[in-house]
């Protein structure tokens, strides 16, 4: 497959979001856009480029056919040692997006990550995910959207009713103990584990968040480094977002339910694949920083 990767240099004046602060837990977020012109708030990430000294982006442009190219461009233009910009050649979907993107951030950054173009979590939601990843004890940070006092989750009843159904069957089928595995707000630690876990493309399309965790599991039992009976319950903590809004153009549908249910199954199989990888070839140091 072939990537382009703009690294544009050239033609803006300093401005203070234009030059990274020199941290070792910088955390570089992914962005997948496809055919996001209408809809990607440019003010909101040069907001957070100027608030947040540790924060930068790779945008992913999944073969958009708008002026989705465009907008990304000279945002990176405007930021370029904050930015950069995948341009892959044609749809992938969002998988194969996030998939490219982390690989290129996790060659630089110790902290890495990805968020919903559309910001239904708001950047600012980032640093609460930082914060608990930094903390250590875990290094996957899961934001999820859970009701409660004292925080604005706002979701359609029936994608939320949906998503309660999913994460059971997930839990029963995949042994996957989450309460919102679908959450576009999520933060990892560069390891070999995750390097691992990204090393080749996710057989999923809806679901590669639950892939990424069935991945990790079966490469974690393959090591001496994880003896008890779930080890990810060491890798993984999931975070309650205190603001999650639903945007409207979300191109998820509730027959989009049925192809998730279904690909439960083929990751469900492949699981097999990635335990006799692991026996084969155990990670070696996966719970290390690589940065």
């Amino acid at each position: 497959m072939t990537m382009t990767v703009n690294m544009n240099m050239h033609g803006t004046m300093p401005d203070p979001s234009s030059d990274p602060m020199p941290n070792p837990l910088r955390v570089t977020l992914v962005v997948p856009c496809y055919n996001e012109a209408t809809r990607l708030d440019r003010a909101a990430f040069e907001q957070a480029l100027t608030t947040t000294g540790w924060l930068d982006f790779v945008f992913v442009d999944d073969g958009s056919g708008d002026g989705t190219g465009a907008l990304l461009a000279a945002l990176q233009a405007a930021h370029p040692r904050r930015v950069q910009v995948v341009a892959l050649p044609r749809n992938r979907g969002k998988a194969e997006a996030v998939r490219q993107g982390l690989l290129l951030a996790a060659a630089t950054s110790p902290l890495v990550g990805f968020w919903d173009a559309d910001l239904a979590a708001p950047l600012a939601e980032c640093e609460g995910l930082r914060e608990q990843l930094v903390a250590g004890g875990a290094d996957w940070i899961f934001g999820i959207r859970l009701r409660s006092l004292g925080r604005r989750i706002e979701r359609r009843s029936l994608r939320h009713y949906l998503g309660r159904v999913f994460a059971t069957v997930a839990s029963v089928l995949l042994r996957v103990d989450s309460y919102d595995t679908q959450c576009g707000a999520k933060l990892f630690r560069v390891t070999p584990l995750l390097h691992a876990v990204l090393s080749e493309p996710f057989r999923s399309r809806w679901i590669f968040d639950v892939e990424m965790l069935v991945r990790a599991d079966a490469l974690l039992r393959g090591t001496d480094q994880a003896p008890e009976a779930n080890p990810l319950t060491r890798l993984v903590h999931e975070q309650p977002l205190t603001v999650w809004i639903h945007r409207a153009g979300s191109r998820v549908r509730p027959t989009d339910f049925v192809k998730a249910m279904l690909e439960l199954v083929s990751v469900r199989r492949d699981r097999g694949r990635w335990m006799a990888r692991a026996l084969a070839r155990p990670v070696s140091g996966s719970m290390a920083p690589l940065h």
